[in-house]
């Protein structure tokens, strides 16, 4: 079950940091074509500006639910150097406890936000409401999902989250010498 949940959790994990790059792409894309109409070509392209807030918020939110699964979303580290291995361990069960607590009441809350907004249709392009809010059933349901995994698979978590902090260290290092 364990197993299957890690191959789940991974696949997600991969599929997300695809969605967030192609959308980061789509979005300069539109925004270079829309400087390009109306400059050069002097036509306003109000439903490429809609569909680019569209990707920008699928984009914050999906990328939220992948810094949830890499436990990077809100760190507050200056506990870390301050307590022992097992009390950074239990307070870091009381977090995700937490972390899913909101992410439970947001899916209530968003569900109930798209059955009464949901119902209008954004004016350029004809999209109903719902697209804009279901980002938050998808982060929601995202990152519960991620937080479930972790609190289910605390080793198979450590290592993955050991690996992504070694990976960004590593990535800022060669970085900060590149910059000299």
């Amino acid at each position: 079950m364990t197993n299957v949940l890690v191959r789940i959790g991974d696949v997600l994990r991969r599929l997300l940091s695809f969605l967030v790059g192609a959308m980061l792409l789509a979005i300069v894309l539109l925004v270079c074509v829309q400087v390009f109409s109306r400059y050069f070509i002097g036509a306003a392209t109000p439903g490429m500006a809609e569909i680019s807030r569209l990707l920008f918020i699928w984009l914050t939110f999906l990328g939220a639910a992948l810094l949830i699964s890499r436990r990077e979303l809100i760190v507050i580290d200056f506990l870390h150097d301050r307590l022992n291995a097992d009390l950074f361990k239990r307070l870091g069960v009381v977090i995700d406890l937490a972390t899913a607590a909101f992410l439970v009441m947001l899916i209530v809350y968003a569900r109930h936000l798209m059955i009464v907004v949901g119902q209008k249709i954004a004016p350029a392009t004809g999209l109903p409401f719902a697209w804009f809010y279901g980002s938050l059933i998808a982060f929601a349901g995202l990152g519960l999902f991620f937080v479930i995994e972790r609190i289910l698979t605390p080793r198979q978590s450590a290592l993955r989250e050991a690996a992504f902090r070694a990976q960004s260290q590593g990535h800022g290092a060669s970085t900060e010498s590149s910059a000299s």
